[in-house]
C-alpha cells in the first residue's frame, strides 16, 4: 500500500495541477486503485507533518491544495456488495460524523483527536480511519495517529457485553487505564450490525461515552 501527497497550485492567469487522473504516466486501471480525498495546505500539513509544508507566514505566492491519495489494498469487484457500498459513500459518512463530533462537543475542541474504527475487514476499517482522520482536520481539529488500547482481560469481558453496553465500559477503561489521556478525545466509528452500510460513532471523554449516530 502507498501513500500520495499530490500538490495542486493555482496560479493568476495559469492553472496547473497534478492530480490522480488517468494520463501518460497513469493508466485508468492505476487511477481506479486510488483512494482520494483533497485537503487544504494547512490541514493536509497537520494530517501529514513533514510531507505538506505549512503555509508561509506572510502567505504563499500561489494558492495550494492537497490531495492526499491511498492505494485500494483489494482490486474492485472482490469485495462484498456492503463493504463496496460503505467505500462509495466513505468520505461523505465521515464527514457528516465528524462534523457532529464537533457541533456536539464544542467543549472538546482544543483536545487531541484519536480514532478508533471497529469494523470486521481491517482494510475496510483502515480505510474508515484515514478517512475519518482527514474528516476531523477538516474540522479544524488536531488529530493524532494515537490508539488508546486494553488489557487481554479487558477485551474477554467486553467482548460478551452486547455493543451499546461494550462501546462505553471501553470507554471508561480507557480512562482508568491511561491509554486515553486528558488532554485526548477520541472519535470511535462503528459497523453496529454487518447488514447495514450506515456507520456509527461514539465520542468518548475522561470515561464518558456519547453516541452520536
Amino acid at each position: 500500500m502507498g501513500l500520495y501527497i499530490l500538490i495542486a497550485l493555482a496560479l493568476v492567469g495559469i492553472t496547473g495541477s497534478v492530480d490522480p487522473a488517468p494520463s501518460l504516466v497513469r493508466s485508468k486501471a492505476a487511477s481506479r486503485q486510488l483512494d482520494c480525498a483533497r485537503l487544504d495546505v494547512e490541514s493536509g500539513s497537520q494530517a501529514h507533518p513533514g510531507q505538506i509544508a505549512p503555509a508561509r507566514p506572510r502567505g504563499d505566492f500561489s494558492d495550494r491544495t492537497a490531495m492526499v491519495c491511498q492505494e485500494r489494498l483489494v482490486r474492485p469487484g472482490l469485495r462484498g456488495a456492503q463493504d463496496e457500498a460503505i467505500l462509495r459513500e466513505l468520505g461523505d459518512q465521515t464527514a457528516t460524523l465528524a462534523g457532529a463530533a464537533a457541533a456536539s462537543r464544542p467543549d472538546l475542541a482544543e483536545r487531541t483527536w484519536l480514532v478508533e474504527t471497529h469494523y470486521a475487514d481491517s482494510d475496510v476499517a483502515h480505510k474508515i480511519a484515514f478517512a475519518t482522520k482527514n474528516a476531523l482536520v477538516e474540522q479544524g481539529l488536531a488529530v493524532s495517529d494515537r490508539a488508546p488500547t486494553l488489557g487481554a482481560g479487558d477485551v474477554g469481558v467486553l467482548t460478551r457485553l452486547p455493543p451499546t453496553e461494550a462501546y462505553p465500559a471501553a470507554c471508561r477503561r480507557y480512562s482508568d487505564n491511561g491509554s486515553l489521556k486528558p488532554d485526548d478525545a477520541l472519535l470511535a466509528v462503528i459497523r453496529l450490525d454487518h447488514r447495514e452500510t450506515l456507520l456509527h460513532a461514539g465520542v468518548c471523554d475522561g470515561g464518558s461515552w456519547t453516541w452520536l449516530q
